[in-house]
């Protein structure tokens, strides 16, 4: 398991959503060749298979347009420009002009705004690979997902420390598990903003709800004093009426939130995303 312990969730927050808008560089297309024993017949009179048209038998990575493709993408294309003209139309008969700046502004603005109502808590940041009664839950939290896929999967843990004890219910803390929530949920979109631009499947749980934020409803529910947690590092607690989370330097002033992806625990992107837990602000 790989963890990292920050001091401040909204400057974590912060730092991952910069983060997930970077640019990521695609790989380098991996071009095929050869194919076994296959003969090739004299390369005066043409390729064997018009599939490696290339003297090795060499094809290109990505698989050519069809003459359907190529006529699909340029009705679409001309669509598009019908639209964009008209658009621009509109606006200048209308008197209406698009300001990028100010939408960008805005959008800064709202930002701003909702991490100004988050908690900013001290928080630990954990991945490991999803144990097995965890991946028991899996095929029911996202049944759209591939049973092949879910063999290889991490699991993010967001912990932010708590000013209330999670196990005595107070309005009080009732409206701090409130903000912890929206921050959670802040954070975990931009984590899986960040892995979806690296190419990797991503989604959270709702803490709310126990559902999935992002995936096909389901009446399938993890919340965080299901037993797979302690296979996670967690204690659970049984106090009779119910259950409460353990976090082993917290104890139960703790807030949980989980993160799934098929990002590999011991890769790039899972390693950078808990860099910027203990990255300093101003870099």
């Amino acid at each position: 398991m790989l963890s990292a312990k920050g001091p401040q969730m909204r400057a974590f927050t912060q730092r991952v959503a910069a983060f997930s808008t970077q640019l990521q560089i695609d790989p380098i297309p991996i071009v095929f060749v050869g194919k076994g024993t296959t003969p090739r017949q004299n390369s005066l009179l043409g390729p064997n298979d018009s599939q490696y048209p290339f003297q090795g038998d060499v094809s290109f990575a990505h698989k050519p347009l069809s003459i359907r493709q190529q006529v699909e993408n340029s009705k679409i294309e001309r669509v598009m420009d019908d639209t964009e003209h008209n658009l621009i139309n509109l606006l200048s008969n209308t008197n209406i002009e698009v300001d990028r700046t100010h939408l960008a502004q805005l959008k800064e603005e709202a930002m701003e705004e909702i991490q100004a109502n988050a908690a900013d808590v001290e928080i630990e940041l954990s991945a490991i690979e999803a144990p097995k009664l965890l991946k028991k839950e899996m095929k029911y939290l996202f049944p759209q997902m591939e049973t092949q896929k879910m063999n290889n999967v991490t699991v993010f843990n967001l912990t932010q420390k708590s000013e209330f004890d999670m196990k005595a219910w107070s309005e009080a803390m009732e409206e701090e598990r409130e903000k912890l929530t929206a921050s959670f949920i802040m954070s975990a979109n931009a984590i899986c903003s960040t892995l979806h631009r690296f190419g990797y499947w991503a989604d959270f749980i709702d803490p709310s709800s126990g559902r999935p934020y992002m995936g096909d409803y389901t009446n399938h529910t993890l919340f965080e004093t299901n037993d797979a947690y302690k296979q996670m590092g967690f204690k659970i607690e049984d106090l009779g009426c119910c259950k409460v989370l353990q976090h082993a330097c917290w104890g139960s002033n703790a807030f949980v939130g989980t993160i799934f992806t098929d990002a590999p625990v011991d890769g790039d992107a899972v390693r950078d995303i808990l860099k910027k837990v203990t990255q300093e602000i101003d870099e």
